[in-house]
């Protein structure tokens, strides 16, 4: 397996990412909650770039009394990477699609050394 620079580590605040070339493949490489992950950079609905969306809170429904909508609000758990396209959203610690869970994005492993982070590809 190679190992591909993704870039230091002082470069990935939380929420911060770089597309990086692997094996000829655009990767979205960030971090999230202390940890670092990597997808293809290929949304699973039309192929757009879905490393260069916003991140954004889980849309999650409230429930009123009588289990009647009280409106929504964005979760501080769950975060989603949201295509720049079409808006399909994907959990960023998993990759699976939020509005068809059965797909997900394709997921490389990272590695954090003294120099830096890399995808394993």
């Amino acid at each position: 397996m190679a190992e591909v620079f993704a870039g230091a580590a002082t470069e990935f605040d939380d929420g911060a990412r770089k597309i990086v070339p692997v094996n000829g493949r655009e990767v979205v490489v960030l971090r999230h909650n202390g940890r670092y992950v990597a997808y293809a950079n290929y949304c699973l609905h039309n192929g757009g770039p879905v490393g260069e969306g916003v991140l954004i809170g889980k849309v999650e429904g409230i429930l009123g009394e009588h289990q009647t909508s009280a409106g929504e609000r964005f979760s501080q758990e769950e975060m989603h990477l949201v295509c720049p396209w079409h808006g399909w959203e994907y959990n960023v610690e998993t990759g699976v699609c939020a509005g068809d869970p059965t797909r997900k994005l394709r997921r490389y492993e990272t590695v954090e050394r003294a120099e830096g982070v890399y995808v394993i590809a």
